[in-house]
């Protein structure tokens, strides 16, 4: 291929700070953004559609010989995350036999909460994957629900108990965690690194920008999704988009629970593009 590279957008919220610059302000078009949930983005790193972009980091460690890592990227949290959340009728740990919903778009969350109702809270929920709208009647004692659909339901005040799972993660292993990586195909780099390396270089451009125009961004928010800017401010502010020495180190955690629960077959490497 000698085309536009193919990059993943996850069309959620969380990665404005990324992408704005990207898509906005910087004037290179050697790419084609390819929007999905992280489910979707998935998918189509495997099955060869996507060349690089954002994927789940329990795709990464399913399919570690598929996929590089870029460099310096992730969203992560250290602590309390607002947008990868269960809601419940009952405690977390009154959860033991009762069915629970996943969200179909939902990959790294979905490992998680089995990794954390078994090592922190010693229950297993009865869990069943579906759009989040299916937890409306009463057939579902919680609901995990992830990105803007978290942040939705939290909003409406329905669920009496809400975990955030960046918070129970910090509890359990007191690392950060890392929800999503950006990585690319390893065929893709082998054929293309100078055109992985443009990619890679320009997303950490458009995030620096970003970082550093959080209050401009969360205004722009605001205005379309009809919530308070402070509100928005404090939720990019507490979102981490590196990936440092601490991260590899939970995500390496994050995959050994993995494995111990017979999640994993095996506990990944952490492979870069270099």
């Amino acid at each position: 291929m000698t085309g536009k590279i193919r990059f993943g957008r996850i069309q959620y919220l969380n990665v404005l700070p990324i992408y704005y610059a990207l898509e906005n302000l910087f004037s290179e078009n050697g790419f084609e953004l390819v929007s999905g949930t992280p489910a979707e983005l998935n998918a189509r790193m495997r099955q060869n559609q996507v060349d690089a972009g954002s994927i789940s980091a329990m795709e990464y460690g399913s399919r570690p010989q598929d996929y590089l890592l870029l460099p310096n990227l992730s969203i992560s949290s250290r602590g309390p995350v607002r947008s990868v959340l269960l809601c419940s009728r009952v405690p977390a740990a009154a959860l033991d036999g009762r069915p629970v919903l996943l969200s179909a778009h939902s990959a790294s969350g979905a490992a998680l909460l089995k990794v954390l109702m078994t090592e922190l809270y010693g229950a297993k929920p009865i869990y069943r994957q579906g759009p989040v709208s299916a937890a409306e009647g009463t057939e579902y004692d919680g609901v995990l629900a992830i990105g803007d659909e978290a942040l939705q339901l939290q909003a409406q005040g329905t669920w009496p108990h809400i975990l955030d799972l960046g918070a129970a993660w910090q509890e359990l292993s007191s690392l950060p965690f890392v929800f999503g990586v950006w990585a690319v195909r390893r065929d893709y780099a082998a054929a293309w690194p100078e055109k992985t390396a443009a990619m890679h270089r320009l997303l950490l451009r458009s995030r620096d920008w970003g970082l550093g125009a959080l209050p401009e961004l969360s205004r722009l928010a605001a205005a379309s999704l009809r919530r308070p800017v402070s509100q928005l401010l404090s939720y990019f502010q507490q979102l981490d988009y590196s990936l440092g020495p601490e991260h590899e180190k939970g995500l390496l955690t994050f995959f050994t629970h993995l494995h111990n629960l017979g999640e994993l077959a095996e506990i990944p490497e952490l492979a870069y593009f270099q």
